[in-house]
């Protein structure tokens, strides 16, 4: 049984994140919050806890990237100054077709370190090699909603045919398998990339076993365009005439939206996943999530694959994705402190099949603690500000996830990280000798 006592200096509580706790505490019993209040109040509740002092920390709801790649770790800095076919063609997909199922989850262990390291508890992924991936979560105790990929001449299946035939066939194995951190979902590529007769089927197994639909929607200017050309409509137009919005779907990018597209966005279950330094990065655009927001959509951040980010970091992403909003809308007030938290944490725990309602009483116990001592934290006028504006993911100092304590004193509890380097590292300079780069 998993009894915590922890004793901060600020605590950012609540089901919006907009309530500040000073000199706070948080009571932990199996994967609850049972207390969080005022460490006063909540001491008088211990009976045995284990107390874990941070008393220059701050507490918040741990975040949840909500778009990844997870063994593109492997591809980090490969390619960086290329136009996406480019990036595609003579980099991403030549190195992929030469990964191995075990080269995949050597990968996916790299990329964990790296979430936990984050104060990330849990993402969703879209790939293959999803039992390696899985595989990986499970050993280092953290959530994951994996959505394997659709789409043709895969290194794991090959044909379109034969991964659908082994995507199936893996999702309905999976659907029976009530491990509580992990979790299954359908992942087709894009709407130009996987032809309609799947995309039916897919909707079909979707709807049988209520399976959640990540796909890249709306991502280039390009990519619009084409679909306008091929099918008179935008591709998430095209997704509601072929009856897929009916499901739960789980947008990645969404970038370059019309009224319509977002009356469809807003009028069904529909989960914008917005990555915003993959879409600077790789100069795409940026999606106007103040408009989504405002409008009722559901929205989650997530990094992309370290191939177009370069990280996994999600502070980084959610201060990038605030400020690109205030740009955007050439208002500083479009998006509040308290919302961007929000949608990096609690509606990422929505959008992976979570229900949480943050650091409050009763809610899922994964919290993720980050030091204030570094001179970017000082003065502490607004620690709120100073998470969203001042932080870093080199900030985060433990991780509960479902009240298991995986990351204490910036120390892995579940993962062996000099191996798992070593190992990756290995693999990357064989694939790159192998492709003559």
């Amino acid at each position: 049984m998993n009894e915590y006592y922890l004793e901060l200096k600020y605590i950012i509580a609540g089901p919006s994140c907009n309530k500040l706790i000073r000199n706070g505490a948080i009571l932990i019993e199996n994967s609850e919050i049972i207390a969080v209040g005022k460490s006063a109040e909540v001491k008088s509740l211990i009976s045995g806890h284990d107390k874990i002092e941070r008393n220059n920390h701050i507490a918040i709801p741990s975040f949840i990237n909500a778009h990844t790649h997870l063994p593109e770790t492997l591809l980090r800095g490969i390619c960086d100054n290329e136009k996406l076919l480019t990036w595609l063609n003579d980099y991403i997909w030549p190195f992929e077709m030469r990964m191995s199922s075990e080269d995949a989850y050597y990968g996916a262990l790299l990329g964990c370190l790296e979430l936990i390291e984050s104060g990330i508890s849990g993402f969703i992924d879209q790939y293959f090699y999803a039992e390696s991936i899985e595989k990986a979560a499970k050993e280092a105790n953290i959530r994951a909603l994996l959505c394997p990929s659709v789409f043709d001449n895969t290194p794991e299946s090959g044909s379109l045919e034969n991964t659908w035939k082994h995507v199936s066939n893996l999702v309905r194995r999976k659907t029976s398998d009530k491990h509580q951190l992990v979790k299954y979902g359908i992942g087709p590529h894009a709407p130009y990339s996987v032809p309609e007769e799947y995309l039916l089927q897919i909707a079909d197994l979707a709807s049988e076993h209520n399976l959640p639909i990540h796909i890249h929607l709306n991502e280039t200017k390009k990519e619009v365009e084409d679909a306008k050309n091929q099918f008179q409509m935008s591709p998430i137009q095209y997704m509601q005439s072929i009856g897929l919005t009916d499901l739960k779907i789980l947008g990645a990018h969404c970038v370059h939206t019309d009224e319509q597209d977002m009356s469809i966005m807003k009028e069904n279950d529909f989960t914008v996943l917005h990555n915003p330094q993959s879409n600077l990065k790789m100069s795409t655009g940026i999606a106007p999530i103040y408009k989504y927001l405002d409008l009722g959509i559901d929205v989650a951040i997530g990094t992309d694959g370290n191939a177009s980010n370069n990280d996994l970091g999600m502070l980084e992403e959610i201060s990038t994705s605030a400020m690109l909003q205030k740009y955007l809308a050439n208002d500083p007030k479009v998006i509040k402190n308290s919302q961007i938290l929000t949608v990096g944490t609690i509606q990422g725990m929505k959008a992976l099949g979570e229900p949480s309602s943050g650091i409050s009483k009763g809610s899922i116990a994964d919290i993720t603690l980050l030091s204030f001592e570094r001179s970017h934290s000082w003065p502490q006028n607004n620690p709120l500000s100073n998470v969203i504006y001042s932080s870093l993911s080199s900030d985060v100092t433990d991780l509960f996830v479902n009240g298991n304590f995986i990351y204490e004193n910036r120390k892995h509890k579940t993962l062996d990280k000099n191996e798992i380097i070593e190992k990756c590292s290995k693999i990357s300079e064989r694939i790159l000798t192998e492709m003559g780069k």
